[in-house]
């Protein structure tokens, strides 16, 4: 090959690198190659993260991006994590604040092993494996007539144990940018009293009740979306009934505020970006939604951060749990204390979702119980201009003649695993695309033979 020739070619290689292979192979830019997660779905939407392990929290998530196929790499979270779980039992003979007091991660964490991870890949924190990454298939990501798409989700998953609970924080990451953060609670009942106190609990054995008890689930979000902390905004939006029809009432939240759900307006909550928006001009947010809300706890007064189900407020670095946070350089003891009328707007802004659920022990729960679990939702919100499961919308996302109607993607709680320590069991994680123009090897491939073509040209003339 003679100079002219290998210059085009270096030329031409510089070139492929620049817009085709790394486009989709980013590094870790924010953490090691260790604490990377970095996955692509079947349908070609891309999720990477860092990780960590903290002693209180657990496993906390940072920098997490989505990428839609043949779509533009966007900041959704800069931090997620679990904040607190609180258990106080109807007895009053204990009110647990699992996190604070105790933690998720150190000697908590348990250990895992490939079998807990079946299709899936062990994390390790050190020398310890402690999390579990995973492509799990769901039913349905939507169904039209005789058109029919089956979806998958990345799911992260960690063990930890307190006391006689195991507790199981999983987050899953769907193909159309949906998030579901997740907590399962299994192991063993904690608290047992004798028959005089069956009302404030369940006889599961003779003269033997375990105690009622609630889990009020708390978790902390710190959105930024497309990457940018200060322009994010947040409306409440409320259907109202006016005569025989509803309107949609959205609102500002311009200040610091707990705020609960309200099953008779449809409640629930917007972060959307002040700037960014899809190629339709409509701004890219998420939606917040809090589907458990059968039940709610309210304490006593000194538990006033059960008082509200969600809370917003602006970040302060030591802000870290919802209840019994560490109270240095004066920073509150709970969320109700973090609400002090500070203003939102061009602030970078923290979500506090939580949700609850109330345990009456049953027979069933002894001597191991089954996983119940509790969780939220975030889902994308003009984030795309279609569907983007929809086999209609072409790779670069413009509309056709014919679309197929968006049809949301149903919320499926997670998959319930068995009794004592085994984390869920998902099914095999499906093939990723080999081939295809949009493949490293295919354009590769085109680079040498258009080489190969011009230098024989070249040396025909």
């Amino acid at each position: 090959m003679n100079t002219k020739i290998l210059a085009k070619f270096v030329s031409s290689l510089l070139l492929l690198s620049s817009s085709v292979w790394l486009t989709p192979s980013f590094a870790a830019e924010f953490c090691s190659d260790d604490y990377y997660i970095n996955v692509t779905l079947s349908n070609g939407a891309r999720w990477d993260m860092c990780w960590e392990q903290r002693n209180r929290e657990g496993i906390v998530l940072h920098k997490i991006h989505y990428t839609p196929k043949a779509g533009q790499r966007r900041l959704i979270l800069s931090n997620a994590s679990l904040a607190q779980i609180h258990v106080p039992y109807d007895d009053n003979g204990a009110r647990y604040h699992d996190i604070s007091d105790y933690g998720l991660g150190g000697n908590y964490m348990v250990d895992l092993r490939q079998t807990d991870c079946p299709n899936g890949k062990l994390l390790k924190d050190g020398e310890r494996l402690v999390l579990c990454e995973q492509v799990s298939a769901s039913d349905h990501g939507f169904r039209y007539q005789n058109e029919q798409i089956k979806t998958e989700a990345l799911s992260i998953f960690s063990v930890s144990r307190v006391g006689a609970y195991h507790y199981i924080p999983l987050w899953r990451f769907y193909e159309d940018g949906a998030i579901e953060p997740a907590v399962g609670a299994t192991g063993a009942l904690q608290r047992f009293n004798n028959a005089s106190a069956e009302n404030q609990g369940w006889l599961i054995a003779p003269n033997k009740v375990g105690l009622g008890h609630v889990h009020n689930f708390f978790w902390k979000l710190d959105f930024d979306l497309a990457g940018t902390a200060r322009d994010d905004v947040i409306e409440e939006l409320n259907l109202q009934e006016q005569g025989d029809q509803s309107i949609l009432q959205r609102t500002s939240l311009n200040t610091e505020i707990g705020r609960s759900v309200n099953p008779a307006t449809a409640r629930r909550w917007l972060i959307r970006d002040a700037e960014q928006t899809n190629g339709e001009g409509q701004s890219l947010a998420y939606e917040i939604r809090l589907p458990q809300s059968e039940q709610q706890d309210i304490g006593p007064d000194s538990e006033t951060f059960t008082h509200e189900d969600i809370y917003f407020t602006t970040y302060q670095e030591c802000e870290l749990y919802a209840s019994h946070n560490p109270s240095l350089g004066g920073c509150a003891d709970s969320l109700y204390g973090f609400v002090n009328h500070e203003d939102l707007r061009g602030a970078d802004l923290v979500v506090w979702p939580s949700t609850t659920f109330y345990h009456m022990p049953r027979a069933e729960d002894a001597p191991f119980m089954d996983a119940h679990w509790s969780y939220i939702s975030l889902t994308p919100r003009d984030w795309h201009t279609r569907n983007p499961l929809s086999a209609s919308e072409d790779t670069s996302g413009t509309r056709l003649a014919n679309p197929v109607p968006p049809v949301t993607p149903p919320v499926t709680p997670p998959v319930t695993p068995p009794g004592g320590t085994t984390p869920p069991v998902v099914n095999p994680p499906s093939q990723q695309p080999t081939g295809g123009t949009g493949s490293l090897d295919y354009w590769l491939l085109l680079l040498l033979i258009l080489v190969i073509w011009q230098g024989r040209r070249e040396t025909i003339h």
